[in-house]
């Protein structure tokens, strides 16, 4: 005795829902596997507090040079495409009064944390108060893209 309801459903609107899934997990999936991650970590806030730069990163600045809403060093093997990221040569003086200066709207500390790849692998460091940031590594052209709110206008993003 067959019942009816083993039978699978194959009606135009369960194919097309079956089909609509199918495309967002590929859509999902090929997006997650360039963005990278942020992980907090103490020696990049020592770093920044006491004016110690990396040589192997270059370093970048989001805002204004006097109070910026963040700082970014990026290994020198990757560019940072983006007119809102000001490359900058911090001496330890400069990158100590930058890092003491950032934006600051809700008095919240800022923070140092680890830009990390798809794999892992640290490929730049991060200053700021911000915590709403994402960032995507492209290992094929050889970028790191930062993006945030901008503190001071929640309509646009930097």
């Amino acid at each position: 005795m067959r019942s009816d309801w083993a039978t699978p459903t194959r009606t135009p609107l369960a194919i097309t829902t079956r089909l609509a899934v199918a495309a967002l997990m590929l859509t999902f999936a090929g997006c997650m596997n360039t963005y990278g991650r942020f992980t907090l970590d103490a020696g990049v806030d020592r770093a920044f507090q006491t004016g110690e730069r990396q040589p192997a990163y270059n370093y970048f600045y989001a805002g204004r040079d006097n109070m910026p809403y963040a700082i970014i060093g990026i290994d020198r093997d990757y560019t940072v495409p983006s007119r809102y990221w000001v490359p900058f040569d911090p001496q330890p003086d400069s990158l100590r009064q930058m890092s003491g200066n950032i934006y600051n709207e809700y008095r919240t500390q800022p923070y140092g944390a680890l830009i990390l790849d798809t794999d892992g692998k640290a490929v730049g460091v991060w200053y700021s108060t911000v915590y709403n940031r994402s960032v995507k590594v492209d290992q094929h052209s050889r970028t790191v893209e930062v993006l945030f709110k901008n503190p001071e206008n929640n309509d646009r993003p930097m």
